[in-house]
């Protein structure tokens, strides 16, 4: 397809006249069936990258994508341009599953995306050979690596779905990549021979400045412009979302919070009224801003320290995207600096630390060594954190980790989940329920399914609902049923099951490398202290945050603050300037402190040296003479 042809693509269905910078190359090498890696800026256009070619190679184009809320808006985008696009994300119903499918292998669709989870699963490989694909797309490729700030364990597995797709083209695309990310990405998804296209991550119309304070929300109302565009405040803990928000509404500024623990309701509520300008300003964690392209965001702001300069560079990323001039605020208060230099330290894995908890859970799990493959287990990881002497952040980094490497699967918040085996049935039940009225309704509820001797899991919230009954009566009914000896059940309190994916090991044999927990350690070790020295450097922050991404050849940007403060001088040029207006006529110190545009402090130490170097001396009145 000529270049004058992808060009009326995107005319005829985005609007746009021209490509952006970088994605004309990518666009044209991936439509004529090359392979690519294309590193580019956030909000440089990367969606753009693959369905254009989609659309320019007909057929259909696989998109993996790790967020649920970044696809469904690419879907909606494309069909509101009348484009077929199909989600896959979330629950979806087995009979609607296979009929989806069924019109895919019809070729209804130009564009399906999935998670990796479900792209690996043996029901969709089952169906990839009979699928029209003309294009693999891998969406936030960095999700694969280990060395990223991101690294999502399904993603290493892509490699699987590529070698599926070996004679389809496949894109990689990222805006947050460093060399070992990039080497990780390209053996994982095998693009060893694939070019990568790589634009500058700087971020020309953006001004990051870092502000020391004692009083970031005196600081926050001085900065803030709710009126202009739209704005973002981003925060670690959820609690801060709502509090943050709370007092910007008390001072007359309408804000929303987002966090992953809002409803769904809630969240696509506040998401609205921000969008539409009803809310101009969301205080968020960076449960936010994935999938957003609000082209008006001002100003960005962060009242916390980010894990890495990976996610600073794409949380600030969000703010001026339509071009024009925007900010990226840092209110640097030292005391959550403190917490967050402490918990770097408190959060240290190592071999031994997660081989302790690695030995607590077999023998709380009563797993004998050599046993336990595919058992679940329930863990309160409140008791556990107790036992093990540690935080429950700590030990939720620490089985995240053991997740990675492949030991365990985590499947979080089965608080209102439970189990139960039916050991009567048939006339012993009927008689056995005609003895029990008050719990009659309950017994007959979970007999309705053939399960006799089965275990099932159950949600104990629907079944309350259902029997209009509260949690703790229906915990009630299911005791005396047991006690009856009609079935056996038991209620999971953790807030975490984990399955075990290989036998036990020894003590002292788990199957994880030493030496590379030790690397892992060390780079998150590394990508913290970067955020420190980004937040502390004297240099122009734009330079130090494209060095991090191994872009050295950038001049330093004119718009940062190191880039706009008042230029530091040397003691000797403050001596020459001292020197120039002393041999004028004489001055006290006070004069020459509101004549020159140096720190109080640097003035002083140049007047000491000076006197040393006999270039003045002062008088008993404190007025300066030059001494020649």
């Amino acid at each position: 397809m000529t270049t004058e042809a992808l060009h009326a693509i995107l005319q005829q269905v985005w609007g746009y006249a021209s490509f952006r910078p970088g994605q004309a190359e990518i666009i044209e090498h991936v439509t004529h069936g090359g392979d690519a890696i294309a590193l580019l800026p956030t909000g440089g256009g990367k969606s753009i990258c693959y369905q254009v070619p989609g659309l320019a190679r007909q057929g259909l184009t696989i998109v993996v994508s790790p967020l649920i809320s970044l696809m469904e808006d690419q879907v909606a985008d494309l069909q509101k341009r009348n484009i077929s696009a199909l989600s896959l994300a979330g629950d979806v119903p087995l009979k609607t599953w296979d009929q989806w499918m069924d019109r895919a292998i019809a070729g209804e669709f130009a564009f399906l995306y999935i998670s990796p989870e479900r792209a690996l699963s043996q029901r969709f490989l089952e169906r990839l050979p009979h699928l029209p694909i003309q294009l693999l797309a891998v969406d936030e490729a960095h999700c694969a690596s280990q060395w990223g700030h991101d690294f999502r364990p399904n993603y290493t597995r892509l490699g699987v779905l590529r070698q599926a797709l070996s004679e389809v083209p496949c894109l990689a695309v990222t805006a947050s990549a460093t060399a070992a990310v990039l080497e990780d990405i390209r053996q994982i998804l095998h693009l060893e021979a694939a070019p990568v296209f790589q634009r500058s991550f700087d971020r020309p119309n953006i001004a990051i400045h870092v502000h020391p304070t004692q009083t970031r929300e005196t600081t926050l109302l001085h900065l803030l412009r709710p009126k202009e565009g739209r704005q973002i405040l981003y925060t670690r803990s959820r609690s801060q979302t709502v509090l943050w928000a709370k007092r910007l509404q008390e001072q007359g500024i309408p804000a929303k919070a987002y966090h992953a623990g809002m409803s769904l309701e809630e969240r696509s509520a506040h998401q609205h009224a921000w969008i539409s300008g009803e809310a101009p300003v969301m205080v968020a964690t960076n449960a936010f801003g994935m999938g957003i392209d609000q082209a008006d965001v001002r100003q960005v702001f962060h009242l916390d320290l980010p894990d890495s300069l990976e996610s600073y560079y794409q949380e600030m990323g969000r703010a001026g995207r339509d071009g024009n001039p925007a900010e990226a605020h840092f209110l640097l208060d030292s005391r959550v600096e403190a917490v967050f230099t402490k918990r770097l330290h408190e959060e240290e894995l190592s071999w031994e630390d997660l081989s302790r908890v690695y030995n607590m859970l077999g023998s709380i799990g009563q797993i004998a060594i050599g046993d336990g493959k595919d058992v679940r287990q329930a863990v309160d990881l409140d008791r556990l954190a107790e036992r093990l002497n540690v935080s429950r952040s700590w030990l939720h980094i620490a089985l995240k980790t053991l997740e990675r490497e492949g030991l365990f699967l985590l499947q979080d918040r089965w608080t209102e989940q439970a189990t139960y085996t039916l050991r009567m049935h048939g006339h012993a039940l009927v008689d056995a329920l005609k003895n029990l009225p008050l719990v009659e309704d309950t017994g007959y509820y979970l007999a309705r399914q053939p399960s006799f001797g089965s275990v099932l899991r159950f949600s104990a919230k629907k079944i309350a609902q259902d029997l209009q009954l509260s949690i703790p009566d229906l915990y009630e009914q299911l005791n005396s049923l047991q006690k009856a000896g009609i079935l056996e059940w038991t209620h999971v309190d953790a807030k975490t099951v984990l399955t075990w994916k290989l036998p036990r090991a020894e003590e002292g044999r788990m199957p994880i490398s030493r030496t590379k927990i030790h690397a892992l350690r060390t780079a998150k070790g590394d990508r913290a202290h970067a955020v420190l020295d980004f937040l502390h450097t004297e240099k122009c922050r734009m330079e130090v945050l494209l060095a991090y991404f191994g872009q050295f050849d950038h001049d330093p940007c004119g718009r940062c603050d190191r880039c706009t403060q008042p230029r530091k001088r040397s003691s000797l040029a403050i001596q020459g300037h001292i020197l120039a207006l002393l041999q004028a006529s004489p001055k006290s110190a006070a004069d020459l402190m509101h004549y020159l545009p140096d720190p109080p402090e640097a003035v002083k130490e140049a007047l000491r040296t000076g006197i040393h170097r006999t270039l003045w001396a002062p008088t008993e009145s404190g007025i300066y003479h030059p001494c020649h």
